[in-house]
């Protein structure tokens, strides 16, 4: 009896051990929530040109916004047919539909579904015959849709009808050009498309144009090898040039022999002629993937080979950690033990495709606690994932001690990444008590990271009047609206208050921007605001003040007799003009400037170039001590995946306005509510201006060599010559909208001619003409008082012009569908 209790309570507690063991390994297998992240599924689109493929397309997992989506422009022929490639990966595909919509989206001009796919290798393709009547040079949304087995998945290019485009031999070139720079036999054949100047003797592959020699065009003593092909992406096509960007990747050994890969970017802008296609404009951009080896903690720093200069990084009080983005990835650095982390990217290590290796997002860091915690704050394309094919911000929170990155809210968007990123660019910041603050469609927005909720603080913001902070932890802005219409707004986000500035009777007040922490405006007399007879207001500031968020003014500036205009602040030095008040204007005398030097925050990193020989010029994180480590210790951290609903959707639709975007070099460049600014920088950048209607407002080099108006195809308002512009505005009526290109040179005005449309131009205080026409060596005028139409030399009616101002009216035609 004894023995048998004995083999009882041992069996018993063997059996108590195993569960007790089996439900330890249970539960340690089922709250360990941290993972690599998801590959990625969606399949991609291609457009084929003869033997060649173009404009590659990502896919989208929900509809976006038309007016906000022009990743690519696909050029349609007097056939109008399109020949689309397929790569679905692993993504089982059931069909393709396709819907041709106005610009700005609202109206659908024609829609097929395409239920029989061809196959062609690994491919699918399809056929698409446009049938709609489309206006020649009027760019119209393709959205494509795939139905594959995760669903709907969306495709956006732009289409647009022009003839002589000679679409396949522009895409040809743009491909075989950075083929044969990999090799120095091949690369022989691109010597008279260089325009070299100078002797460089270091060269920065990181910004490689025209006018580099031959020899940093093929890549120097690197010796590269093409890892990844790219897919031509046509940015901008018309009768005369083509714009076309080429994203490829290459590998190449260091002077230790480490294998470093590098994403490269070339933009190639074009013309085509009988004998060849001649280059135009022709820049490239390298920047390395950053991988540490032993080679990248030297004595000076930390090396972080071919790239831009502009580093984004961040330290945190004890100068322990530093955090910083290397092309679309975060990591952090730790000098005293060489402790290098991923924290995060979207980039696999093995398997990688064009799906996971796009830079298509952006990277914000928050803050860098002591422990090495980090905050930051993600916007753009989401690679892979559980948000894969999504646009949109999310902020996360990587925790050192369990390296475990954890997402805290996320909140799609329809627009796409240049747009995103111009928005997100004034604004984004999480305050400690986790509240997300954005700018974003012209509201200030608090967003609860931990209720999920949001709220907006303020609307119709001026994004051109709204300043933040070196930290983003401050903000200020000129209210429009409301009982506080005129006042400049301060903000404390991580206090959550708010402070107003008031103008003293008589007076307005400027917002100019942020010094450190510290706010910087202007005061303006109202007797000093001048509007000429061309009704442009100019306002000079007669004195400036620079003070913190509790009001204490660190500097009060003033001249006595001159005025202050077109202040622009870079980093700790503001620069402006000084200038004494005319009747109509302000003449100006000369410029000034103020520094502040109390800028060193432990300014104990700093970003500098070295050269090294076979690599060329290379960007190093400078520390003031050398590092301890000599080895880098690398750590990937996880995602912590979460059952929690991390959605947020905000009201974003974008207020409808006659913005112009600015495109050059491939992306959206800028925005600008003033035409004629838009066409200056457009000029500057060889780039091209559309409306929110994607009509051409001005394009660089596509102008017709002569043009003279018949006097029916000008507005019978224009033809009297008025410049009264509410007379001009009410006069046009609905044959189109009035745009002001004051400021614009008559060089640049001429495109408005060869797009069939005249301008008004002033030749004096109170006189003025219309252009009707010009040829290379005249512009013909015509005289409203004496109905004649005369040539003018081209020098004389630019000095004539010019003379008065360069004062300029012209319109937009409406859109017509």
């Amino acid at each position: 009896m004894k023995n048998f209790l004995k083999r009882f309570l041992l069996l018993l507690g063997v059996f108590v051990l195993s569960v007790a063991g089996t439900s330890l390994l249970l539960n340690s297998e089922t709250t360990d929530d941290r993972s690599d992240m998801n590959d990625p599924v969606l399949p991609e689109i291609m457009v084929r040109y003869g033997n060649e493929l173009a404009n590659l397309m990502y896919g989208y997992r929900i509809r976006m916004q038309a007016d906000f989506t022009r990743d690519s422009v696909t050029p349609l022929d007097s056939s109008k047919t399109l020949e689309l490639v397929i790569n679905p990966y692993d993504t089982g595909v059931d069909s393709l539909s396709y819907e041709i919509r106005t610009s700005d989206g609202n109206i659908v001009l024609e829609n097929r579904k395409i239920k029989n796919l061809g196959k062609e290798d690994n491919f699918l393709t399809a056929k698409i015959q446009v049938e709609s009547s489309l206006r020649l040079s009027q760019e119209y949304s393709l959205q494509i849709t795939l139905d594959t087995q995760v669903g709907e998945v969306y495709y956006y290019t732009r289409v647009v009808s022009r003839s002589r485009l000679n679409v396949e031999q522009y895409v040809n070139f743009a491909r075989s050009f950075y083929e044969k720079c990999m090799d120095k036999t091949t690369s022989e054949d691109l010597i008279n498309y260089m325009e070299p100047e100078g002797s460089n003797l270091t060269t920065n592959y990181a910004n490689i144009s025209i006018h580099s020699s031959m020899a940093q065009v093929s890549w120097g003593l690197m010796k590269p090898k093409l890892v990844r092909k790219g897919i031509p992406v046509i940015k901008d096509i018309n009768e005369t040039t083509a714009s076309i960007s080429v994203e490829y990747q290459i590998s190449a050994k260091d002077d230790l022999g480490n294998t470093d890969y590098h994403n490269v970017t070339d933009f190639y802008r074009m013309r085509y002629t009988d004998t060849r296609i001649m280059l135009l404009d022709f820049y490239r951009s390298a920047n390395q993937i950053f991988f540490p080896d032993k080679g990248n903690i030297t004595d000076e720093g930390l090396l972080l080979g071919i790239r831009q200069r502009d580093v984004t990084y961040m330290l945190n009080d004890e100068i322990s950690v530093v955090a910083f983005v290397q092309e679309g990835d975060l990591w952090s650095y730790e000098p005293d033990d060489g402790k290098m982390v991923r924290i995060f990217s979207f980039r696999r290590d093995a398997g990688s495709d064009s799906r996971d290796n796009r830079v298509e997002h952006d990277i914000k860091i928050i803050r860098v606690s002591n422990e090495g915690d980090v905050d930051f704050v993600l916007s753009g394309y989401m690679n892979r994932g559980p948000h894969e094919g999504l646009s949109g911000i999310c902020a996360y929170h990587y925790n050192r001690d369990q390296n475990v990155v954890e997402e805290k809210v996320f909140i799609p968007s329809t627009e796409s990444f240049e747009f995103l990123q111009n928005d997100l660019g004034i604004l984004s910041y999480v305050s400690p008590a986790n509240q997300l603050f954005l700018l974003f469609a012209k509201k200030l927005y608090q967003v609860d990271i931990d209720q999920g909720e949001y709220k907006v603080l303020e609307g119709a913001i001026s994004p051109e009047t709204f300043v933040v902070s070196d930290t983003s932890s401050h903000a200020a802005w000129l209210v429009g609206e409301g009982e506080d219409a005129g006042k400049i707004k301060m903000i404390d986000f991580d206090k959550e208050t708010t402070r107003l500035l008031e103008p003293a009777e008589g007076e307005e007040l400027c917002v100019i921007g942020f010094m450190n922490e510290d706010l910087i405006y202007g005061k303006v007399r109202k007797e000093d605001i001048l509007t000429d007879l061309d009704s442009h207001v100019k306002a000079g500031m007669y004195v400036m003040q620079i003070e913190d968020y509790e009001g204490n003014v660190k500097k009060t500036y003033s001249q006595q007799g001159l005025f202050i205009m077109d202040p622009v602040i870079r980093g700790t030095l503001m620069e402006f003009s000084l200038a004494a008040k005319g009747r109509e204007s302000y003449i100006f005398v000369r410029k000034d400037n103020i520094m502040n030097n109390t800028k060193a925050a432990a300014n104990q990193v700093s970003v500098e170039m070295t050269s090294i020989s076979r690599m060329g010029m290379q960007v190093r994180l400078t520390f003031e001590e050398a590092p301890k480590a000599e080895l880098p210790l690398v750590v990937y951290a996880k995602m912590r995946s979460t059952d929690a609903e991390t959605y947020i959707a905000l009201d974003t639709e974008i207020p409808e306005e006659n913005a112009y975007y600015v495109y050059a070099l491939g992306g959206l460049d800028s925005i600008y509510m003033d035409p004629a600014k838009a066409i200056i920088r457009a000029d500057e950048t060889v780039g091209v201006v559309l409306n929110r209607n994607q009509q051409y407002i001005w394009e660089r080099g596509n102008r017709k060599e002569r043009i003279q108006l018949s006097l029916e195809d000008v507005p019978r308002i224009f033809q009297t010559g008025v410049w009264d512009r509410q007379a001009l505005s009410d006069g046009l009526g609905d044959q189109g909208t009035l745009i002001d290109l004051s400021g614009c040179t008559l060089d640049q005005i001429l495109y408005e001619l060869s797009a069939q449309r005249a301008v008004v131009a002033k030749v004096s205080r109170t006189a003025s003409v219309v252009i009707v026409g010009y040829d290379p060596y005249n512009t013909y005028i015509y005289y409203p008082d004496t109905g004649e139409t005369k040539p003018m030399g081209i020098d004389d009616s630019t000095e004539l012009f010019a003379s008065a101002g360069n004062v300029f009216m012209t319109f937009i035609e409406p859109v017509t569908y």
